[in-house]
């Protein structure tokens, strides 16, 4: 779907390939912060069984991909359908669209990697479908800037439920499309 089966996305300072098995240990310890899991709308997981059943749901269609700094996994991002819908998005009915959602490591942050990815994954996706979404939650000012800084357009807010969470939550819309 995304086009990255046995290839590597490289950029100045990180790569990305698909997420792989191998990487599930460093990605349990990166999610085992609630700061840096909650954002992205999830809690860690409570037992090694429940994490099993997140990596094994994540890795199912090879739409997660890990973003290495060298060897040392630092985040990963997961492509999928985009689904949310505002009156803003109808421009974008019947095109190709995914969205996109990234989360980095406590101790990268505010490095620049975050920004490096995203414009990195942003353009491998821009060359295979017509749009690319990112959502953050409303208050989430470092994703916000982040998503802002690398070129997408915001679109609107949407209120969505989310049950890992058991709370309502209402996430800016933003895109990135091949006419910006």
């Amino acid at each position: 779907m995304i086009g990255l089966d046995g290839k590597t996305l490289a950029s100045e300072h990180l790569s990305m390939r698909l997420l792989e098995e191998g990487n599930k240990k460093d990605l349990r310890a990166l999610l085992s912060d609630e700061e840096v899991a909650r954002p992205a709308g999830f809690l860690p997981a409570a037992s090694d069984a429940e994490f099993d059943d997140f990596f094994a749901t994540l890795t199912k269609y090879n739409t997660a991909i890990a973003v290495l700094l060298g060897s040392k996994l630092i985040g990963y991002c997961c492509v999928g359908r985009f689904v949310a819908e505002i009156p803003e998005t109808k421009e974008f009915k019947g095109k190709q669209n995914v969205s996109l959602g990234f989360v980095i490591g406590k101790e990268y942050q505010n490095h620049g990697y975050g920004t490096e990815m995203l414009r990195t994954v942003t353009s491998h996706l821009l060359g295979r479908f017509d749009a690319v979404f990112a959502d953050c939650f409303v208050g989430n000012t470092a994703s916000q800037k982040l998503i802002e800084k690398c070129g997408y357009r915001y679109l609107g807010n949407y209120t969505m439920f989310f049950d890992e969470l058991s709370e309502e939550k209402t996430c800016r819309c933003y895109v990135r499309d091949n006419n910006l």
